[in-house]
């Protein structure tokens, strides 16, 4: 069993520490640039990058608890997948430290987001999911959600399609 709790401030190293681990484990070998991979770890969760998105009224962080952290979520509120597409919770990370996948925290902490977001008012819900991450659609295609759109995710040395998938809530 997992808990999930709203991360805060306070919470800014131990995101970083998780960030830096889960990203790195799961998806380093997806770039052929590693300082491509180190630019963007430190844009997204370098201590200042963390403590500022930590004070944001527009996303929340969350922190999976078994008892001890196992993983952690970021969720961006009322976000429009396109222009004109339908608006709702982003969710942007849902990730496990390394040894902690496979064992139903996934389902548990995507099922409390969707929670909050329904409470908070949200009718739709949403992520994007690499095409070289087979596995994590499978799993948010078993959460309900369906493929709305592909676009693109570019580096100087190389390009990722990014699959966007949601559904109402």
């Amino acid at each position: 069993m997992v808990t999930v709790r709203k991360a805060n401030t306070d919470d800014a190293a131990l995101l970083s520490e998780m960030g830096y681990a889960s990203y790195t484990h799961h998806f380093a070998p997806l770039w052929r640039e590693k300082s491509e991979l180190a630019a963007f770890l430190q844009q997204e969760y370098s201590l200042p990058v963390l403590q500022k998105s930590l004070q944001s009224e527009a996303s929340s962080w969350f922190i999976a608890l078994a008892p001890a952290p196992v993983g952690f979520a970021k969720v961006s509120w009322h976000c429009a997948v396109e222009d004109n597409g339908p608006a709702g919770t982003l969710l942007h990370k849902l990730y496990f430290l390394p040894g902690e996948t496979g064992k139903g925290y996934g389902e548990q902490v995507f099922a409390q987001m969707v929670r909050l977001a329904k409470k908070r008012g949200e009718t739709f819900f949403w992520l994007e999911v690499l095409d070289a991450n087979p596995q994590a659609r499978r799993f948010y295609t078993r959460q309900g959600l369906a493929h709305i759109k592909d676009v693109v995710f570019s580096t100087p040395s190389q390009q990722s399609t990014l699959h966007i998938l949601g559904r109402h809530i």
